[in-house]
């Protein structure tokens, strides 16, 4: 049925390419019409995903109420999320590193330029996510994100083979040798402060690490998911 799908849009492409060089003269080069197939795919996927989180999302009430669960004592739980614009074609990756307690022990804004597909800049925030626990060498971590399509990406032991293959095979060769790293999925309702600190990355100049605390646009979302605890 994969095969199918990628099938499909292969011949969309071609039959776009034709109707391209017909009317508007102009000839697109045929090396990319596989990865531009794979990329609309894969993007038409992530799009599917997010459109059934959305419709679940209004046929139950109690996604409302929710908001960001602590991780068991002793381990951590790294929040992620990226936020794009795409007419700067420029990303913004947040990161939060909390306890069980919900205190901020490392909270992180990054960009990257030269972004213009909201699954990459996922894939990028995540990576980035697990190169900063690596490289403060945290234990027992959860990461928790709410780009599903991505995370089961991750989670998956097929090979990757769309145009962000790479970037999910990165992603998997940091997880391999943490035994006690996991990754899971959540609402975007349980991921308020990454999202918080993504969407406001993209206007920061540099990328900015804050220890034990998070900056002053970030402390209202923080304290509410504190309140939540139990």
């Amino acid at each position: 049925m994969e095969k199918l799908e990628e099938m499909v849009v292969l011949f969309r492409r071609v039959w776009l390419r034709r109707n391209e060089f017909v009317f508007e003269k102009k000839l697109s080069c045929p090396k990319y019409l596989v990865k531009g197939s794979l990329e609309s795919l894969f993007e038409f996927k992530a799009t599917q995903s997010l459109t059934k989180q959305g419709v679940k999302r209004n046929n139950n009430n109690a996604r409302i109420a929710m908001r960001w669960e602590r991780p068991e004592n002793g381990w951590v739980k790294v929040n992620w999320d990226a936020a794009l614009n795409l007419k700067e074609r420029r990303m913004g990756a947040g990161i939060i590193v909390r306890d069980e307690k919900g205190e901020a022990l490392v909270a992180m804004c990054d960009q990257k330029t030269n972004v213009d597909s909201p699954v990459i800049a996922e894939c990028f925030a995540l990576r980035m996510a697990v190169e900063l626990c690596g490289e403060l060498n945290i234990h027992k971590a959860v990461f928790e994100g709410d780009a599903r399509t991505i995370i089961e990406a991750v989670q998956s032991v097929k090979e990757e083979n769309s145009v962000f293959g790479s970037l999910i095979d990165d992603i998997k060769f940091l997880f391999q040798n943490r035994l006690d790293w996991k990754i899971q999925f959540a609402y975007r309702e349980r991921n308020i402060v990454a999202h918080t600190l993504a969407k406001s990355a993209i206007d920061l100049l540099e990328k900015t690490i804050w220890i034990e605390e998070v900056p002053d646009f970030a402390v209202r979302s923080l304290d509410s998911d504190k309140s939540c605890i139990t």
